[in-house]
């Protein structure tokens, strides 16, 4: 009677497993609806030239202090998103002069991430540029447009191996995250 039960379970195996099989196929060929992202850097730098853009940050509902951001830890946000404007997300950073950009750059390590996945250096340009004040700055962003209606996360991972000065403070190693949960409505 067990043999009977054993043969039983075994065609029932295999007789479903074609199908768990191609539902498995199926699921990693299922791509969830993205924004686009500017993959060409001239493409970004002519739409951050003009005003036809909207920063993440500006659209953010929390606002932190300076405090909050010069330590490590994570900063969360929320953000409606329409699809008037493209969107600027990005990590920036920025030293008294172009020698402490170069030696602070040493020791901070960025990631930029979209619902969990890591962007990689196609979508995520860094862009050099020096500030009215003569500030060096270093910024890793992404250009988003065309959304589609849903919820997305953004989030920038920031490393700074050790303690580091931009030449007017100084900063403790850690983990900086700042996290964004977008909404997009139709």
């Amino acid at each position: 009677m067990s043999i009977g039960k054993h043969r039983f379970s075994l065609m029932v195996l295999a007789v479903s497993m074609p199908f768990l099989l191609s539902c498995l196929y199926l699921q990693n060929m299922i791509q969830v609806p993205e924004p686009k992202m500017e993959e060409n850097v001239d493409r970004v730098l002519e739409v951050l030239g003009g005003e036809d853009w909207v920063s993440l940050q500006a659209l953010a509902a929390e606002t932190y202090s300076e405090e909050e951001y010069a330590k490590p830890g994570t900063l969360s946000f929320t953000a409606h998103v329409t699809n008037e404007k493209p969107v600027y997300f990005n990590y920036g950073w920025c030293t008294k002069d172009e020698a402490t950009l170069q030696q602070n750059f040493q020791h901070i390590t960025v990631a930029i991430y979209f619902n969990e996945g890591k962007l990689g250096e196609d979508v995520v340009h860094p862009l050099s540029y020096t500030l009215t004040n003569g500030q060096h700055c270093l910024d890793f962003g992404i250009l988003l447009s065309e959304w589609p209606a849903g919820e997305y996360d953004i989030r920038a991972a920031v490393n700074f191996d050790e303690k580091i000065n931009d030449g007017f403070a100084d900063y403790d190693p850690g983990d900086y995250i700042y996290e964004y949960k977008i909404t997009v409505e139709e």
